[in-house]
């Protein structure tokens, strides 16, 4: 799944949320707190200046950046998916692993636990971009079970592929 936006969509209330959900040591949740405050971002040209508050976002090159994305994805990833699937990330791209007795069982429990997904990125002020997210089913069954799935995010048909990167 894509992100849209990814690092620069991190929404700053719930990356303290999630550090007070973890018991995060005071000093260091005032320390987080203190970086997220009064930021801005500047644009100087010949004869102007811009500034403007920034109010969301972990610089991704960062030392900060990516430690504050995977306090973020935290929540995401212990969601209370179905007993089928599970949830994993590597820096702002989540996959979803479900499994199912058959490709349509798979299906539904993926419908089911993508729709938890969506509701946990309209609360932390994100959203995934239904046209860079897939769908690839993986199985040990005969060719008469390699159907397409239907399975959506955001309201929106995922394409289905024969591989990832």
């Amino acid at each position: 799944m894509d992100v849209r936006g990814a690092f620069d969509v991190a929404w700053w209330p719930s990356i303290l949320h999630n550090l007070k959900e973890l018991k995060y040591p005071r000093k260091l949740f005032n320390l987080s707190r203190s970086y997220f405050s009064d930021r801005t971002a500047s644009l100087r040209g010949n004869t102007l200046k811009i500034q403007k508050p920034v109010t969301m976002g972990c610089p991704q090159v960062s030392c900060s950046g990516p430690g504050f994305w995977d306090i973020l994805y935290y929540s995401l990833l212990n969601l209370e998916f179905s007993h089928r699937s599970r949830a994993i990330a590597f820096a702002d791209d989540p996959l979803v692993l479900t499994r199912g007795k058959s490709a349509l069982e798979a299906e539904n429990y993926t419908n089911q636990d993508l729709k938890y997904i969506e509701n946990w990125a309209r609360e932390n002020k994100m959203h995934f971009n239904e046209n860079k997210s897939n769908i690839l089913l993986v199985t040990k069954k005969t060719s008469s079970d390699n159907r397409i799935l239907n399975t959506y995010i955001n309201n929106k048909h995922l394409d289905q592929v024969s591989e990832v990167k």
